[in-house]
């Protein structure tokens, strides 16, 4: 810990995790590439479970004596399952119309990514902050079994609220 006049700074180790969860209906179409033409209905309810735990390097400094500023970067296992509750995938090619069935309904991954994190606190009472902050994580899942492989990334967005008993 390093102090500047009214600032200071801290760094250490920023541990953590989460867990999210979406089920959603997934409806695409498109046309066939054999000799007949025609088209491919894919109807799929789907759900799709991410965990992960980070381990990583964080900086926070102070700006005045109610605010404060952080960053922190590192390291991520991400645990991920899919599962298809209720597929129906359907060629219109041929008479018959049938429905080709999805030999697998789910599969699962594990594998090492990276988080980004950045964020600013508010103290708003004398033990309590509000903070707003934004994450980016990266992973790379292998749904081998259902939907291949997916890259998982992107940002989100974060409000924290903290109190100190």
């Amino acid at each position: 810990e390093y102090l500047f006049f009214f600032f200071w700074v801290h760094w250490g180790l920023n541990a953590g995790g989460s867990i999210a969860w979406k089920n959603d209906d997934t409806n695409f179409a498109g046309s066939l590439t054999n000799e007949n033409g025609g088209t491919l209905l894919v109807e799929l309810d789907n759900s799709l479970l991410l965990t992960e735990l980070h381990l990583g390097g964080y900086v926070r400094g102070r700006l005045n004596h109610r605010i404060t500023t952080y960053a922190a970067a590192g390291p991520m296992l991400m645990y991920g399952s899919h599962e298809i509750e209720n597929e129906n995938v359907r060629g219109t090619s041929d008479a018959s119309g049938d429905s080709v069935d999805i030999p697998q309904t789910d599969s699962s991954d594990t594998n090492v990514g990276y988080y980004l994190r950045a964020g600013i606190d508010f103290q708003i009472d004398d033990k309590q902050h509000l903070g707003l902050g934004i994450r980016y994580m990266g992973a790379e899942l292998d749904f081998d079994q259902t939907v291949g492989t997916l890259d998982i990334k992107g940002p989100q967005y974060v409000l924290t609220f903290t109190t100190q008993l």
